[in-house]
This record gives C-alpha cells, structure tokens and sequence, in this order.
C-alpha cells in the first residue's frame, strides 16, 4: 500500500474542530521524541507510540457513489487543519504538488481492490477523514479509534464518494449528448449511482450540464422527461447546443471534465478551427476531455501525434480486447476488473468495438489501454479500444497539467434519443461500461506519468 505515515507536523493553526475528541490511550505520543524543527500541532499530539512495532490503523474500501463498484487509486487521508473548498474549471493539479488540501496528517491510496489501510492515526473520538479522487471528495467522521489495533469502516455508505452535492464535492461536468451513445446514463442513478438532482442544464444547480449533440442515425437526447424525481431544478428543461459549449473558451474553462458522447460522424461543420483551439487550450489548463469514437475528430486535428489515426472496417461486435498490462495502471485495470467481477482476467468482451485507431499508439505521447485484432481490415491489423495521454503532448511531464481519454468503442447500453432520464431503462454494468467508470476516475485522478505507479499523495 503506497502512503505516508508518521506525524505530520505542519505550522498550521487549525481550528477547535481539530482539538476535541482526545482519548487518554495512556501511550505516549507518537512523536514526542521528534526532532522536527516545526511543532506538532492539531491532531498530531493524538498519534501514539505502540509497543513491539504494532500501529493504530483504519481500513476499508472505497466504493463509486453507488456503492457498485470499487475504486483504485482514490485518496484517503486524515486532515490536520480545515480543508479548503474546491475550485471549479480548469486547474493544474499535478499528483505530488500538494493539491491535497487540509495539511494531511497521513495519507494512503487504495489498492486495485479498492482497498485502504491507513496508518499512525490518531487516537481519537470523531476523527475527520477525506476520500478524494481529483475533484470527487468526502469528508466524513470516524466515530472512535482504537489505540495500536485497526479500526475497520465496513459500511460502503461510509466510504463511498458522494453520489449529490450535499454529501460532498462533485466535479462540474459538461456531457454532450450524442446520436450513438448514451454517456449520460453511464453517469446516472442506475449505473454510476449519481442522483438525478445533480444533472440540469448549462448554467443550472446540477454538477453536470448536459448538452444537446448531433446524431448521425439516431437523435441526441435533446431534454430532460417532466420533473426530476429527487429534487432537480430542470426537470423538461431543453439542453443548450453542445456547439455553445466548444465555441465559447470562457464558457469550456469553467468545467472540470468534459465528456462528448459520439454522434455517429465527425461533423467537421460543428468543430470550427476556433472550437478545435479552444479545446487543445482548455486541456493545456488542466481540463479533462473523455471523448467516444467519431470525437476522435478533435484529436486528429489538434492532437494528432498521439497515435496512427485511420479510419477503418469496424471489427465484429463483440470481440475480445487485451488489457495492456506492460505498464502500471494496466496491470492495476486487470486485476480490478477482476475484484469487480470480471471472470476473464486481462481480457474485456467489447461490444460495438471500432477501428479510428491503429496500434500501438505514439510512445512516449499517449499509452494505449485495450486492443484487439481487426479480422475484417488487413487481418494482422491491432486495433486500440482505449488510449489516453497528459496534456500538452511532447513536453516535459513536470508541464503537463491536463488529461485526455479516448474510447474507440460504445459503451452505452441504453437507446440514444429517449429524454433524460426515463430513457436510461437499463440497470448495473457491463464490463466495458465498468472499464469507462476506471477510465472516467483515472481522468478525475491528478495528473502523472501513466509509465509509473501513482506517486504517495500529499
């Protein structure tokens, strides 16, 4: 388990929130020996010395807001001062920049199981704990801590990430609706675990604007279906054009994530050079674009180093991808696939697979994630179901501050056109929709070198 432990003694001067709860365990202070030239303050008295090398520990699993899924590479952490409030757009949050806010005492991240155990904390009734993924946190309490033994949390209501906002921080998302896809659903109550409350439309209360795209085939969901059932503000309300969301720069920098269903064709007429532009600066700044086949269009024009792009004869539906497992994360998607279910380990089934790109994707650019052979295109033709890489490309990853994700596959499983959300009728996850939601936190993450493990956080 990659984390921090020990006492973290920072000059902060925490507020009476971080001075209450002492439990007189009769140990002696974790640190009270320390040399550290700055004071051990807050919570830090409350760590304690246990005898023949034990520890006081907490532990569990971190869970989608549904509580479905397990979650890898989730932060976790116990705060030492108030944590502060997240900022919403476009920000450069690098893993090991100290984008963690709160001065963290210690800091653990889960396994590929989803699993934490974190270590040194204090001893304590009503302890504060974080679980954060980039711009996804919850901030909860620990009823009691036993001194030098492990304090188990068990409930997945506990420890899941916060499914609307008034359980915690959701990123502001800008999802456009598209005539092949239905990323919408993915997000919502039946497959995620997001609450109704928190879609509406651009400029709405929700965290997550929808926009209406085009469809080549089928039809964009274009509105919401009456009144939200818990509590949303924009119940048939008409989604605004996803063209004012790309068009206007200042308007695209105000969101964390942007996620761009697939249309069925690139319409080219819809992405003029100043949308293309606008979309390559907002991921220079930070953003975070998911983006499902035929939005490959952004990515030839204004990213084109990434990978051999070419359009080819689609493979069969389904077909057998392989889980690129020479690097870090990929290893890590296997063996999560697996705690989630999978009983196929380093292979996906892939529905409604693609062919926009060849593998393997540019070194050193862009790592690729799935891959499969294309019978129907050459026959030794690899083609890449997934590929990301950090923003700007070809830069030093110390200047690298955004992220991009591309998804050569459909993942939806509901009907593009129904009005949102009584047109998202189908319930739990398939495995490819299960490799979006890794693929959706992974972009949520900071940001860092997908070559090597995720660096401890602080």
């Amino acid at each position: 388990m990659i984390g921090i432990g020990g006492a973290s003694c920072g000059s902060s001067s925490p507020s009476s929130d971080f001075d209450s709860g002492t439990i007189d365990s009769g140990l002696p202070a974790f640190n009270e020996d320390a040399t550290d030239a700055s004071p051990c303050v807050g919570l830090c008295p409350k760590q304690v010395q246990c005898p023949g090398g034990g520890k006081t520990t907490i532990s569990g699993t971190v869970w989608d807001p549904g509580g479905k899924v397990k979650l890898y590479n989730v932060v976790v952490y116990v705060p030492n001062a108030p944590v502060r409030a997240i900022t919403n757009g476009a920000t450069c949050d690098k893993c090991g920049g100290g984008t963690l806010s709160g001065d963290p005492l210690v800091a653990t991240l889960t396994d590929a199981n989803g699993h934490f155990s974190l270590e040194n904390v204090p001893v304590m009734d009503d302890m504060p704990l974080v679980i954060q993924v980039g711009k996804w946190r919850r901030q909860i309490v620990v009823p009691k801590t036993a001194a030098c033994a492990d304090t188990p949390l068990p409930d997945k209501n506990q420890t899941r990430l916060p499914k609307n906002s008034t359980e915690g921080d959701i990123p502001l998302i800008a999802l456009t609706t598209g005539g092949a896809d239905t990323l919408e659903c993915l997000l919502g109550k039946n497959k995620l675990g997001l609450d109704d409350s928190v879609f509406s439309t651009a400029g709405g209360p929700g965290r997550v604007h929808l926009y209406q795209g085009k469809g080549s085939g089928g039809n964009p969901t274009t509105k919401f279906a009456g009144a939200i059932a818990d509590g949303g503000a924009d119940g048939g309300g008409d989604f605004a054009l996803a063209q004012t969301l790309w068009s206007d720069p200042v308007n695209l920098q105000k969101y964390d994530i942007v996620l761009l269903s697939c249309e069925g064709e690139t319409f080219a007429g819809e992405k003029p050079a100043a949308a293309l532009d606008a979309m390559k600066t907002y991921t220079t700044n930070g953003g975070r674009v998911f983006a499902s086949h035929w939005h490959n269009y952004w990515f030839t024009q204004r990213f084109a180093s990434t990978g051999p792009w070419i359009d080819r004869l689609s493979p069969p539906s389904p077909s057998v991808a392989t889980i690129d497992t020479s690097f870090p994360k990929g290893v890590a998607l296997r063996d999560w696939l697996v705690s989630n279910g999978s009983t196929t380990p380093g292979t996906v089934s892939i529905r409604e697979p693609r062919h926009n790109l060849d593998a393997p994707v540019t070194a050193g650019q862009a790592q690729g994630w799935l891959t499969m052979p294309n019978p129907l295109d050459a026959g030794t033709i690899i083609a890449t179901q997934y590929m990301s890489f950090n923003t700007p490309v070809g830069v030093p990853e110390v200047q690298q501050c955004g992220r991009a994700v591309f998804s050569d596959l459909h993942v939806g499983s509901d009907t593009p056109g129904s009005d949102y959300p009584s047109g998202c009728t189908s319930v739990g996850l398939t495995e490819q929709e299960r490799v979006l939601e890794f693929m959706l936190f992974d972009l949520s993450a900071c940001i860092s070198n997908d070559g090597k493990p995720p660096p401890p956080p602080r």
